[in-house]
């Protein structure tokens, strides 16, 4: 009963210290602005208090002015750019409230942790200004798209704070995905690092990160390429997976019990999955070529190749 009692009293403490810092940081003032960078842990913005020499009726000089310090770091701050070195600014358009921001191709090549962090500083950053509530980005001329293909379109510093879209919901995750072997006849084993949105449930992280394919050399995909993902859905520890009727053109030179035990085997990494039931429009009534859809399917291991 003490433990728990000291134990309420530190929490009670520690609520008490970072609301008291909260109340103690003084409001921005006239001209005043946050320029956002990332830690040197690169999993968290780091904001910073700068003064602008320009009024905050010049839009457009005020775009330089914050750019021009968003892109060099105080030696004095702790912190790193929220873009790395190889990433170029080519400067930006505006179209009433909207600021296109212009980088070249590098920055769609960003590993998706440090994307996700610099489109947030950048949007929290620049919608700061008066009259400028979204930005888009750009690269090499052509929209910036995110790690499932889809257009990101207007960004605005709310899509960051209190949303799912929250950048420090984002979490690494190391996933063990199973491919098929070059003759299409034995799975193989690949690790892959994800940085994703803790929002998206690790089920359909796994599907969406098999429909990409494999990254290992040597090593095919599995699910047809024409296939759409309709739900992903757990319940008393059967995954069910709902494909189209994509799925359904099935492989010609995999078995097709490799591209089903792919599916049910990654999965089943999950320590809550002990079972992977695949649907076609919702519905188990179907084949995938000559294995039957109409029940759930435990782990096999036995199609994985053996290391040599």
């Amino acid at each position: 009963m003490k433990n728990k009692i000291l134990l309420f009293l530190m929490i009670v403490f520690s609520f008490t210290l970072t609301a008291c810092k909260k109340k103690e940081e003084r409001p921005l003032s006239e001209n005043e602005y946050y320029v956002y960078y990332i830690n040197t842990a690169t999993d968290k913005l780091v904001e910073n208090r700068y003064t602008a020499s320009l009024p905050s009726n010049d839009m457009d000089g005020l775009v330089d002015e914050l750019m021009s310090q968003f892109l060099k770091v105080p030696d004095d701050l702790e912190a790193l750019s929220a873009l790395p070195d190889k990433v170029t600014y080519q400067g930006f358009d505006r179209d009433g409230n909207i600021l296109y921001l212009n980088f070249d191709t590098n920055y769609q090549g960003m590993d998706i942790s440090r994307e996700v962090l610099a489109r947030a500083a950048l949007a929290k950053t620049l919608t700061q200004i008066d009259g400028i509530d979204y930005i888009s980005i750009r690269c090499g001329d052509q929209p910036l798209f995110n790690a499932l293909g889809e257009n990101v379109g207007l960004i605005s510093s709310s899509n960051f704070i209190n949303s799912i879209s929250n950048v420090n919901s984002f979490e690494k995750a190391t996933l063990t995905l199973y491919f098929s072997d070059d003759a299409g006849t034995k799975l193989v084993a690949e690790t892959r690092d994800i940085f994703y949105d803790m929002n998206t449930s690790k089920e359909k992280l796994i599907v969406d990160e098999l429909m990409k394919g494999p990254k290992t050399a040597g090593l095919k995909a599995t699910i047809p390429s024409d296939t759409k993902v309709i739900s992903v859905t757990v319940n008393e520890g059967i995954c069910y997976v709902n494909f189209d009727e994509g799925f359904l053109n099935a492989l010609p030179d995999v078995l097709d019990s490799i591209t089903i035990y792919s599916i049910v085997d990654s999965l089943s990494e999950l320590p809550n999955i002990t079972r992977v039931q695949i649907l076609v429009n919702g519905k188990s009534d179907k084949n995938y070529n000559s294995i039957s859809l109409g029940t759930s399917v435990e782990r096999n291991l036995d199609y994985v190749k053996e290391e040599k």
